[in-house]
């Protein structure tokens, strides 16, 4: 029950490049995330610890990289403000560094919201002219329609509070609204359109916050891609589109689109869990794919590779994974309550799947994959409270993985088992 934060994680890291190496120096570790936590809205947040291992073994010297913490609870500018200062000092001394040189930029990784961060960074606080690459991992560039919903009847997090207590703490976070869709999300049948401040308020939300942060996505929108880099999470299903009804949003796992003034047709374009596919990446900017959950695509050795092969120019061959496995995983569960894993795209005579103590590592299951009323799905049962990853492993690329909790049945309002 105390296994999460509200606070800052490592989100962003804040790293420079010498460009005579052209190699990325260690990671000096400040504020990282070490271990996996929950948030009320970010739902589970891997450490960023094989990341920060993965650039290591390329590094000129440790001091040529920063770690940067952020708190996700506030507005984009806001934190942007506190990585321009970070970053720049962080620049300077490198610059004067015995093995750095006056002609290193900056290189900008970043998770999630921390992609925001950086391209505000970039385009509006004058860092562009600085900054050789920034390199995002599952940001949402044009929201999540997951947060509305949030926002809206407080299902979807990840943590077992009254829905009106969770409603009324991230109703006055900035850093929510910051992620709400920015694109036609919202289905009326016959047509789509954009979600807007008086429909937030008719959520339950604060229309101001909403119109602040609707301003800030629509400059981010405006920006160009130069320098930006994408990896985005795909094959998992992701809330994509809204209906909205009664003061109510409802998440459908479906995109609205119409091509050449044709009828609206929907289309599954699944994401990464938590940001659709399209949501990702920069109009005008190639994403690379990685059939990865939101939680973990820091951490798997795809995006390690992406990241180094990115800041030393190797290319990477073949797109990333053979296999396209996706995971439907609940947030949270009661204890000793068996529940089911499903699964999607993977071949049922390959896929394993596995449960583990995210905390300690230690294994607590390894159900059997079966079909079940056509659909192929595990069946587990959590002995204890707590924090627990789950692994589908299909022998192609990194096991996809997310992370779940387990509570008292009568957190959750159930009858004990």
């Amino acid at each position: 029950m105390r296994a999460w934060t509200s606070g800052a994680g490592l989100d962003a890291l804040a790293v420079t490049e010498d460009e005579r190496a052209g190699r990325l120096g260690r990671v000096r570790a400040t504020r990282a995330l070490r271990v996996p936590a929950f948030a009320p809205m970010l739902r589970g947040v891997e450490p960023y610890t094989a990341l920060l291992n993965g650039v290591r073994h390329a590094a000129p010297h440790p001091d040529a990289v920063l770690e940067f913490a952020y708190d996700w609870r506030l507005p984009v500018p806001a934190n942007a403000a506190a990585l321009a200062d970070a970053a720049e000092a962080h620049l300077r001394r490198w610059r004067a560094h015995r093995q750095g040189s006056r002609s290193a930029r900056l290189v900008l990784v970043a998770h999630s919201m921390g992609g925001l961060v950086a391209r505000w960074f970039t385009e509006q606080l004058h860092g562009a002219g600085e900054t050789r690459h920034t390199l995002t991992l599952g940001t949402p560039f044009f929201g999540s329609a997951k947060a509305a919903v949030i926002l809206s009847t407080g299902r979807g997090g990840p943590l077992p509070l009254p829905r009106a207590r969770l409603r009324r703490l991230v109703g006055r976070m900035p850093g929510l609204y910051a992620l709400l869709p920015a694109y036609r999300c919202v289905d009326e049948g016959d047509a789509a359109r954009a979600l807007t401040p008086s429909d937030v308020a008719g959520l339950g939300g604060d229309a101001e916050l909403a119109a602040e942060a609707m301003a800030t996505q629509a400059v981010l929108r405006a920006d160009g891609g130069q320098g930006l880099r994408a990896l985005v999470g795909v094959e998992q299903p992701t809330t994509q589109s809204l209906v909205l009804a009664d003061g109510v949003a409802e998440g459908r796992e479906y995109t609205c689109q119409a091509v050449d003034g044709g009828p609206m047709v929907r289309v599954d374009r699944g994401g990464d869990g938590t940001v659709y596919r399209d949501a990702a990446a920069p109009v005008g900017v190639e994403p690379v794919y990685l059939p990865q959950t939101h939680t973990a695509i820091a951490r798997t050795r795809e995006a390690v590779a992406h990241l180094r092969a990115v800041l030393t120019e190797v290319p990477l061959g073949p797109p990333l994974g053979a296999a396209a496995i996706g995971l439907r995983l609940p947030d949270v569960v009661a204890v000793g309550v068996p529940f089911d894993i499903g699964i999607t795209g993977a071949d049922p005579a390959v896929v394993t799947c596995q449960v583990t103590d995210a905390t300690t590592g230690a294994l607590v299951d390894r159900p059997g994959v079966g079909l079940f009323d056509g659909s192929l799905s595990a069946t587990v049962t959590l002995p204890g409270p707590g924090m627990y990853r789950v692994e589908l492993d299909g022998g192609g690329a990194s096991p996809v993985s997310d992370l779940m909790m387990a509570v008292p049945a009568a957190d959750l309002g159930e009858p004990a088992p």
